[in-house]
């Protein structure tokens, strides 16, 4: 693909995603995304030819861009506690909490509702695990480390995914605060560590 051909899907992805961040998943028409783009309709499709291809693609620079900034994060391994791993992975999950209107959350989980009802896999799901193997390994490694007490590290970091997961949903629902948010993280803490309120 050419630099200029490189720039326009980018532009596309940039654009579409605050489409989706705005009107969800189920409500998005590629005329909403040439709309949005300032390009014409056939400019889109020839890059693209459903919505649903445009939103995996959104999903995964988003996921790109996050498993980078985790790569750098995980270069200082050896340096970090795990104390300041957990800190850090919580600390990315109470943003994308708390993140509001600029998020994808909602459409993301549109998007997995429709795959269900169609049968497919949707990326929801391996996000979701993949977070939960994270939190797993930073649980087990501080209790090597005797930095955690914590008897079952995959048991505790399903829980505290489906209860972050859980705060996602309020967050895009019924609301939540920030002071609520941090309320449940140190709760969730305290499972296996000392934590000063």
């Amino acid at each position: 693909m050419s630099e200029r051909a490189d720039e326009k899907k980018q532009l596309i992805l940039s654009e579409a995603a605050k489409v989706f961040a705005l009107k969800g998943y189920r409500n998005v028409s590629m005329k909403d995304i040439v709309e949005a783009c300032g390009i014409s309709r056939g400019g889109l499709y020839l890059y693209y030819d459903s919505v649903e291809a445009i939103f995996l693609d959104v999903l995964k620079s988003i996921d790109d861009a996050e498993d980078e900034t985790g790569k750098n994060m995980m270069a200082g391994i050896e340096d970090a506690s795990s104390a300041d791993l957990l800190l850090w992975f919580l600390k990315e999950q109470k943003k994308e909490i708390l993140r509001g209107k600029n998020s994808l959350s909602i459409a993301a989980y549109e998007h997995a509702f429709a795959c269900k009802q169609a049968g497919k896999q949707s990326g929801s799901k391996h996000k979701f695990e993949t977070a939960v193997l994270v939190l797993e390994k930073i649980l087990t490694r501080g209790n090597e480390t005797g930095e955690f007490d914590c008897e079952n590290p995959g048991g505790v970091a399903s829980n505290m995914m489906y209860t972050i997961e859980g705060m996602k949903i309020c967050a895009r629902t019924v609301g939540i605060t920030e002071k609520k948010v941090d309320r449940e993280l140190v709760y969730m803490m305290r499972q296996f560590m000392e934590v000063e309120d």
